[in-house]
């Protein structure tokens, strides 16, 4: 097994090289038609379409079961200490990505106070389409789309939606925050309601045994899948990374920018190397760095998924494998995290936020930087765990702190290079968080699980209430009445046989 996992990882990063120098070649040296390009493209949708076919079941199954697995005392403790980690870890993450961007300024000094007219919209809409994805109006359309709030240019005079991105303003238009349903799995939903189904089920007891046992045996029929459809990945990465390559349109928009990706790296390594690792030591008093080796595969498909919840499978067999977690705590946990804790995203968010200000010369007062900080934290749990969201959720925060949306054009050139390195630093947060949780909850799951292994006389008579007897085949045994059965009779019951007549 040992020599197979090797093997898939190093066919996976030489199908990475492999395929940035072909994309390289297509661009510069060997250009190729259209439906080339079509091709390629179709190659790598595949790989995301088969992760993500499976991804949406694997989480509300894994939830389901984790919750179902433990009592519910310690899932609503596990619960409380995930969303405690996550809300942590996010608020170190902005504080981090605020501080870089406003010392080292990638965008310019902001000394002259321009004044620009703040929109009427504020944090709260934000807020308000995570309150509407909490409570989805069909369980089973949230398996594939999710409430958002769309920033359009409109025409006053006819109503009429003249751009659709506020990524230009005309004068005679006027933006406004239009609310429909979006492509997409509504994971906030999805967890949530999937965590409530599995307390009801806990609450409804032996008569819900098969339910229970259907949600464990799809969620370990689909890892098995997963373990064949992984074979796939180092082709379908190879004409992803072509791909990604053949859209870069303008190189020296790379070079532009250089400055604000070094401070958007700055925070990478910055919080995945010193932050986390050290909030890791205070709760575990292990070595951090023994984590990075354990979850390496995980990290290596999350870079080049650029995805999650794509990644989700990959990332359960790391914590389970050679992490060493407990099972119960991984399928409730890692779907959760997986959706909602986005720490890279929030330090890229914060950046680019800042970043446009500043190459539009707005000073950036307390309550203005204070703002960016909530949105861009707010936006980041109601993230959905799919490639290239930037864009929308940098527009989304430009507009609901009042800054000018148009300037997300500047960061589009690099914003899928950024989302990929992102993502690694989203799925070892999750890695990090899964080990704190699992040493603060060690001793409740230890007590648990000797309580599974020594059944109550309670619960053994409950099922033994559920056997009826069959009198063919065990014919009950009729002793006189003046024959009495003392205790130390009662284990030679089976050789007792039926009194001849």
């Amino acid at each position: 097994m040992r020599l197979i996992a090797d093997l898939f990882q190093r066919s996976t990063l030489c199908m990475i090289f492999l395929g940035i120098g072909t994309g390289v070649l297509f661009k510069v040296r060997f250009p190729i038609s259209k439906i080339a390009e079509k091709l390629i493209e179709m190659a790598g949708d595949v790989l995301l379409n088969l992760l993500q076919m499976f991804a949406v079941p694997l989480i509300v199954t894994s939830v389901i079961a984790g919750v179902t697995d433990l009592n519910t005392s310690l899932s609503g403790k596990t619960a409380i200490y995930t969303l405690m980690y996550i809300s942590g870890t996010t608020a170190l993450a902005i504080t981090l990505g605020m501080t870089l961007v406003l010392l080292i300024k990638p965008g310019g000094d902001t000394v002259k106070q321009t004044k620009w007219h703040v929109q009427d919209f504020s944090m709260h809409l934000v807020f308000l389409d995570i309150v509407r994805n909490l409570v989805p109006e069909n369980f089973f359309q949230a398996f594939y789309e999710h409430y958002q709030t769309e920033v359009v240019e409109v025409d006053p005079i006819d109503n009429r939606i003249v751009f659709r991105s506020a990524l230009i303003s005309e004068n005679d238009t006027e933006l406004r925050m239009m609310g429909s349903y979006a492509d997409g799995a509504n994971m906030l939903g999805l967890i949530v309601w999937s965590f409530i189904f599995g307390i009801l089920l806990n609450r409804v007891g032996p008569r819900a045994k098969v339910t229970v046992k259907a949600a464990k045996e799809i969620n370990n029929a689909i890892k098995i899948i997963f373990k064949y459809v992984l074979w796939y990945m180092p082709i379908g990465i190879y004409f992803l990374m072509i791909e990604h390559v053949m859209e870069i349109k303008q190189w020296s928009a790379l070079i532009k920018l250089g400055k604000v990706i070094m401070v958007v790296f700055m925070g990478f390594g910055i919080h995945s190397l010193i932050v986390l690792p050290l909030v890791y030591f205070i709760f575990t008093r292990k070595n951090p760095f023994v984590v990075f080796q354990q979850v390496d595969k995980a990290l290596i498909n999350a870079l080049t998924m650029a995805s999650s919840s794509a990644t989700l499978p990959i990332t359960l067999q790391c914590c389970e494998e050679k992490m060493k977690v407990d099972v119960r705590l991984c399928r409730l946990m890692l779907p959760i995290v997986s959706s909602i804790n986005m720490n890279g995203m929030a330090i890229y968010e914060v950046i680019a936020a800042v970043f446009i200000a500043q190459i539009s010369q707005i000073y950036l007062n307390a309550q203005l930087i204070i703002s960016i900080g909530l949105t861009s934290a707010v936006a980041s749990f109601g993230a959905v765990g799919v490639p290239m969201l930037g864009p929308a959720s940098t527009i989304l925060i430009l507009t609901a702190v009042g800054l000018p949306a148009r300037g997300v054009s500047i960061l589009i050139a690099f914003e899928w290079f950024i989302d990929h390195f992102s993502t690694m630093v989203n799925v070892l947060s999750d890695c990090f968080g899964v080990a704190v949780i699992s040493q603060m909850c060690k001793n409740e799951l230890k007590e648990e699980s000797n309580d599974i292994r020594v059944r109550s006389i309670n619960q053994m008579q409950l099922d033994l209430l559920c056997l009826e007897p069959n009198d063919e085949i065990n014919p009950p045994a009729t002793p006189s009445p003046s024959t009495s059965i003392s205790p130390s009779s009662v284990d030679h019951l089976s050789t007792i046989s039926k009194p001849s007549s």
